[in-house]
């Protein structure tokens, strides 16, 4: 409730309490009574239509449009770090396509701004229209960005690097797959060859290495030799 329409409510309570209050002492004489009645009665009609106008004038005002997009931009966020994730956590994923991390590539680029202004602009709490539909805008241009980058990734591979880097990137994938079959020290030993490649191409700039995914195969070695 409005503060117009919690003060009519108090305004009318009174009215009707002093009414009482008036009719069961009768300080005044029959004409005094009229009058005095006469003008709560008239209190509490005001009060009720100042009410009833307030709360009219709240049901009359018309919902904020971009609050709907701004709550399907806020899951179409969600979708594109998702999808980005698996990249950033998926080893395979790294060795298979890691044209996802040449920054000197204009749709990577691109994908990183975009990505950059809507962690910026997103927010918690409904901002307001205008910041709202400033983050939508972004919304729009993010998933485009991310199609773009995506595509690019996935159509260049390994292309990009030279015969013996972009070798060792696809060994490194077979080691990867054939530990996915295997355990205790034999799976330890597969993945151990698979982070010192990652490592290797990642020292020499060959390829951005995740911090998360060298993290993620290390943490794999482990459980692999403690079993």
């Amino acid at each position: 409730m409005n503060m117009a329409g919690l003060a009519a409510r108090i305004c009318v309570t009174v009215d009707l309490v002093l009414l009482i209050v008036l009719v069961i002492w009768r300080p005044f004489g029959p004409v005094g009574m009229l009058i005095a009645s006469t003008v709560l009665l008239t209190g509490a009609a005001g009060g009720l239509l100042l009410g009833s106008s307030a709360d009219d004038r709240r049901a009359a005002a018309p919902a904020d449009p971009v609050r709907a997009q701004w709550d399907r931009a806020a899951e179409h966020h969600r979708v594109v770090l998702t999808a980005y994730g698996a990249y950033e956590l998926d080893p395979a994923m790294l060795l298979q396509y890691p044209a996802m991390w040449d920054l000197s590539a204009p749709p990577i680029i691109d994908f990183h701004d975009a990505l950059e202004l809507v962690g910026n602009l997103s927010s918690d709490e409904y901002p307001g229209p205008k910041a709202a539909q400033e983050y939508v805008d972004a919304v729009s241009m993010l998933r485009s960005d991310w199609a773009k980058a995506d595509r690019y990734a996935r159509s260049t591979g390994t292309a990009n690097l030279a015969d013996a880097d972009a070798q060792a990137c696809d060994r490194a994938l077979k080691l990867l797959r054939h530990a996915d079959g295997t355990e205790g020290a034999e799976r330890a030993a597969y993945l151990e060859q698979v982070l010192s490649t990652v490592d290797a191409l990642g020292g020499r700039g060959v390829i951005k290495a995740p911090e998360r995914i060298q993290e993620e195969l290390a943490v794999q070695v482990r459980r692999a030799i403690e079993k």
